[in-house]
């Protein structure tokens, strides 16, 4: 017996700006799966119940002539990024009917895991140096959290999110009591967890973000200055609440020409995202002007990716984070939209100039249990 199996696949590259739902990302209702007959070679069957749209998965759109840390998204298949699923069917051991997994997945109902996109493995072999294997973020056996939180924190504090956050700042950002720190996109999934690590660990947090509502939920997470840069200058406010020891970067561009601008000597820049690039032409993108301050400062300069940090920290954040949250010390907003037609829309307000107006972290409910 055939089950409908809705998807949102990846249809055409964009070029420049940010994917048109319908025209480069589609949801399709065509597709159809036999639940009970489906083989699963060796794997398992999922049902999807969340997604989470993010802004690497605008990275992955690029031309296929552009290297970049991640591998091309496959044209004509489902999107992938992080999901919560529930499994069905399992042939793999360890997986057993009932669990739920958090990890890498498709923009479809139902999927025979584990997926791989384009039907090839990823070879570092053929990659840049720089390209991380997908296979380190695939699916994982996420314990119960009976009535602890809900499902949805591992789309924020206890998924990616934190865990970026998480990482990036106990590896690179060398934080100390009483020093300043400077958050572009504060209000992001990402953001949210730096405000609330950095105030745990006595810092002053100034935050940014593009809506007045977002500004009122960092000031709600602790930021000591949070401001909308779309209405109040950024240079304004570091020249008025800085000098920066820490800046976490999510954004690029003019923000990160500000921040070196009110660093400190020897301040620390951790580069986790720059999102101002995300849906620009090359040539468009805007030209750090004060680069000869990073010598004359001595600021270190660090990006990360998760992969790279996660084997010495993951283990910390899985045995910290869980109790933290349960007992409400870290905390998350989220947006849930209702129903996988709507991804391609959701997807479209996370890569728009500010982010979705909503504070809190965009969540697609696919179904329920």
């Amino acid at each position: 017996m055939l089950t409908k199996n809705p998807r949102v696949v990846f249809a055409k590259r964009p070029g420049t700006g940010v994917p048109v739902p319908g025209e480069h990302v589609v949801f399709e209702r065509s597709h159809s799966i036999d639940l009970d007959g489906v083989p699963l070679n060796g794997g398992f069957l999922t049902k999807t119940l969340m997604l989470s749209p993010e802004p690497f998965m605008r990275e992955r759109m690029r031309d296929l002539c552009v290297a970049s840390y991640s591998t091309h998204a496959v044209l004509g298949e489902p999107l992938v990024s992080f999901g919560l699923v529930v499994v069905l069917r399992s042939e793999k051991e360890g997986i057993n009917p009932g669990d739920h997994l958090y990890g890498l997945t498709t923009w479809e109902v139902y999927t025979v895991q584990p997926y791989i996109e384009g039907r090839a493995k990823y070879n570092p072999a053929a990659a840049p140096d720089y390209t991380f294997d997908v296979d380190a973020l695939s699916l994982q056996v996420v314990p119960d959290p009976k009535g602890a939180f809900p499902w949805s924190r591992y789309f924020t504090v206890l998924g990616a999110p934190g865990l970026t956050a998480f990482c990036g700042f106990e590896g690179c950002a060398d934080a100390k009591p009483g020093e300043t720190i400077y958050i572009s996109s504060g209000a992001s999934a990402v953001g949210i967890v730096v405000v609330q690590l950095a105030k745990a660990k006595g810092l002053k947090v100034i935050a940014s973000a593009g809506a007045d509502s977002k500004v009122e939920y960092m000031r709600s997470l602790g930021a000591d200055v949070a401001f909308n840069y779309k209405t109040t200058s950024i240079v304004e406010v570091l020249k008025e609440h800085g000098p920066l020891d820490i800046y976490w970067d999510n954004v690029g561009g003019e923000t990160f020409e500000a921040a070196i601008e009110y660093s400190r000597l020897h301040a620390r820049l951790v580069m986790c995202g720059s999102i101002s690039e995300y849906t620009i032409a090359p040539e468009a993108r805007y030209g750090i002007k004060n680069t000869s301050m990073i010598f004359k400062k001595r600021l270190r300069i660090e990006g990360f990716l998760v992969p790279d940090l996660a084997p010495r920290l993951a283990p910390r954040f899985y045995a910290e984070m869980p109790a933290l949250v349960a007992a409400g010390k870290i905390t998350a907003k989220e947006h849930i939209t209702e129903g996988l037609e709507n991804g391609p829309a959701a997807l479209a307000d996370v890569l728009k100039e500010g982010g979705n107006e909503a504070a809190g972290k965009p969540i697609i409910l696919v179904a329920t249990e």
